[in-house]
């Protein structure tokens, strides 16, 4: 099968190793930032999420404030998002990094945690020490102020960005991105933290750099599939491990015994760990509502939406749900459940808001997604 892939397009025509800022390479710099730019044009797809209401950010700027000045004391900063939180017993758990927090010990880690709104009530939290990224925004973004990017090679870029139709401000963008490594390397070597935890390194090369530059380790763990189409696991050029984590803490051993010559992650370096959560909800969560629903049809199907090509699969899920009453379409948008009413005029088509994806995907029988965590 082949899979139309822009980044591996991009990285097989264009020799863009020798693009070079300050001495980094500026394509994987911009990498993320050019895809989601490639996506935005082809599917009016946003990748701009959080809020911006003024009043809920400076909230949140002061989210776990005076834990700053406690940065030196932890060993090890998970940089993690507040929507990976689930209520387990009473408090909002961290999927993935809050059992690795109590293997290592909650006193010695510290979440620098990224919110699309408002963070949850600290009292409501499972972690002991979270902070807003805020902070850490604003400091590296008073950095890129003072960052001059000496850009080689440029016009590789610039013919990419005529290629795609794409316009980006590169000095800008490179100002930014210089701004976040000079902060971090400054942090990291402020607190020399044993091991930094990233979510989705690739949206945070410049911290990955910074941590690698002051000799810290860098270990991501696996948030959903990272197959062949997800471009940005695999490449088609070799590049420094400086701007990649150093281990990926896998799901299983698939991953582990699948690692292909262009995946980002030697087999050697992936760690199967499992999952807390999935594991967690396959042995103990029952419900009676689910369980009489399941029974009610012969497939239960789940839709998870991702705010891209939305109306094409919508449009589908309604043809088939006329064509097969005895079929349940669950849709779960990404984000707002607003705005999808004219969807659920059939019985068989409905969201069940009461309950989370994966509590969902335990009653089904098909996940239809585009690129989702949940594949």
């Amino acid at each position: 099968m082949r899979y139309f892939n822009e980044l591996h397009e991009i990285e097989s025509n264009w020799d863009i190793k020798k693009v070079n800022v300050n001495g980094l390479n500026a394509w994987l710099l911009l990498r993320d930032k050019i895809y989601h730019a490639i996506l935005k044009n082809k599917s009016n797809y946003s990748a701009k999420l959080r809020t911006r209401k003024k009043l809920v950010l400076l909230k949140s700027f002061f989210y776990g404030f005076f834990t700053l000045f406690k940065l030196k004391k932890f060993d090890y900063l998970f940089f993690s998002n507040t929507n990976k939180r689930k209520y387990i017993d009473n408090q909002y758990f961290d999927t993935l990094f809050d059992a690795l927090g109590d293997k290592l010990g909650q006193d010695k880690v510290c979440f620098i945690e990224w919110a699309d709104s408002s963070h949850i009530e600290k009292s409501h939290v499972y972690s002991k020490n979270v902070i807003s990224d805020l902070p850490f925004k604003l400091f590296s973004f008073i950095c890129s102020l003072f960052v001059s990017p000496k850009l080689k090679e440029d016009k590789v870029l610039t013919d990419i960005l005529e290629k795609f139709d794409l316009k980006i401000n590169l000095n800008q963008e490179l100002k930014l991105k210089l701004g976040l490594v000079v902060f971090y390397k400054w942090l990291f070597r402020f607190t020399r933290p044993r091991a930094i935890f990233v979510l989705s390194s690739y949206s945070k090369v410049p911290i990955v750099i910074a941590a690698h530059l002051m000799r810290v380790k860098v270990l991501e763990p696996q948030h959903g599939y990272i197959g062949k189409n997800h471009q940005f696991y695999y490449r088609y050029s070799s590049y420094s491990k400086l701007y990649f984590p150093d281990y990926l803490l896998s799901f299983g051993e698939y991953e582990k015994n699948r690692a292909a010559d262009n995946f980002v992650f030697a087999s050697e370096n992936i760690i199967p760990l499992g999952s807390f959560y999935l594991e967690k909800v396959k042995k103990e969560f029952k419900s009676d509502d689910l369980d009489s629903l399941r029974r009610s049809y012969n497939k239960v199907i789940c839709v998870t939406l991702q705010s891209i090509y939305e109306e094409e699969l919508l449009d589908w899920v309604i043809t088939e749900a006329k064509q097969h009453p005895d079929w349940l379409f669950v849709l779960r948008p990404k984000y707002s459940s607003a705005g999808y009413d004219k969807y659920l005029s059939l019985e068989n088509v409905v969201m069940l808001n009461e309950y989370n994806i994966y509590e969902i995907l335990k009653y089904s029988d098909v996940n239809i997604t585009i690129f989702s965590t949940t594949a």
